[in-house]
Formats: C-alpha cells, structure tokens, sequence
C-alpha cells in the first residue's frame, strides 16, 4: 500500500463540502468515492474497497455513530474519521468509543484532515506489513499468498469478498446461497454449496493458507479464517 494509494470513502450529506473533501483528498494523490448517506455505501463498496472512512454525523438516514460501530465491526483494521459539528466533550467521548481513529470538529482544518489520513494510512501499512495477509485482486479475479497465486471464477470472487466484508467473517448458508444464485435464482443446494466451498479451500490452500483457512459452523454456516486484503 503505497502513500498516494489509500482508497477513501466520505459520507457526507453536503454536497459542497463533500464535493470540497473528495477534491481535496484527490489533489494529494489518494483514490476517493463519496456519498451523502449510509444506505449508500454498499452501492459503492463492490469494487471499492475503502482504506480510509471518513464520516459525518448528522446524516439523512442512520446516525454517524452507528454507522461507526457498524464499520468498526465489520472492519476491525478500517481507518475511520468522524467530522462533526458536534464540539463537546462528551460527543467526542461516544465518538472514539464508537470506534473512531480521529473526532474532528467542524469547520476542519484542512492540514489536520490530511495529516490524521496520512497517520492512518501509515497504521494500515505497518499492519499489513506485520501481519501478511492473502490479497485478492477484485478485477484480475486472482488471489496471491506466500505460496503462489491463483485464478478465480466470478463465484469465488462473490463469495471470498463477503467473506472478507462480513462481521466476524461469517456467513450463513442462506447468505452465501444467495450470493451464488441472486434473488431471482433457485436456491442453491447443500451439496453444490459445499462443492462450492470445498472448492475455494483449495485455492485458498494452493497459495499458503494454513488449515482451517474456511470453517464450517454447524447447521448455520461458514467462517473464513485467515485475513483477506482486497484492492
């Protein structure tokens, strides 16, 4: 993960000021999407897979707050930035023990937005670095590990990113059947989902991941056990 190369996402409901931030983020090098509320953010995150969050509070639809416990649980390694004209003391403690990395209040100072991103994507780094993790390329459909690299179906590559997206890095058969099969599509099967899973250890296996690298939940489902970068 380079410097220039932090993927952000801003949820802000001002057009103008988000409009200002993404410009901003994009002068100084770094790939950005944004959106003015929460229910917005799976529209984007298919092939966009943010670094970096950056989120305002009082949005339209869910409140900032719980959009940062949800991502903060969903993504224990995101970097999250929460901007506020909310001042006190107290909303910047149920901030940080929401989950945020940086409370910033509003109007933010640009140099200090810049410099807490910068610290964030320097975290990111050291941990990917620490802790290596299987990297799985959304567009060349290829997971790499230690070991070697390998190509994925389309299927492999829906079900090993909501692997990789879900709280706990679980998910139950009916999800994953619906992942394969879509909402219009007949309900997959016990025996061509297994196959299916079965199938993506192997991959998974074939580039270094130690077993059990996908473990089966009885009678509710799977949960992917080794940690899976997307870019």
């Amino acid at each position: 993960m380079q410097d220039a190369a932090l993927k952000i996402l801003v949820v802000e409901d001002n057009d103008a000021l988000r409009e200002a931030m993404l410009a901003f983020f994009q002068l100084h090098g770094h790939d950005v999407c944004g959106v003015p509320m929460a229910e917005d953010i799976d529209d984007v995150t298919g092939g966009f897979v943010p670094n970096v969050y950056v989120i305002d509070l009082n949005l339209p639809d869910e409140d900032g707050l719980s959009l940062t416990r949800r991502l903060r649980a969903a993504h224990p390694n995101v970097g999250i930035v929460i901007t506020t004209a909310r001042s006190q003391i107290g909303d910047k403690v149920l901030g940080y023990d929401s989950g945020a990395d940086l409370y910033l209040t509003k109007p933010v100072d640009s140099r200090e937005l810049m410099a807490g991103v910068s610290a964030l994507g320097k975290r990111l780094r050291t941990l990917v670095q620490n802790h290596p993790a299987f990297l799985l390329d959304l567009e060349r459909m290829q997971l790499s590990g230690p070991a070697s690299h390998v190509e994925l179906t389309a299927s492999d590559v829906l079900v090993l990113s909501a692997f990789a997206r879900a709280p706990g890095k679980k998910l139950e058969r009916w999800q994953i059947a619906e992942i394969l099969g879509g909402s219009g599509a007949e309900p997959t099967a016990a025996s061509t989902l297994e196959m299916r899973i079965t199938r993506l250890r192997k991959k998974l296996a074939a580039v270094g991941a130690p077993a059990p690298c996908i473990k089966a939940l009885h009678k509710v489902g799977y949960a992917l056990c080794v940690a899976v970068v997307m870019q």
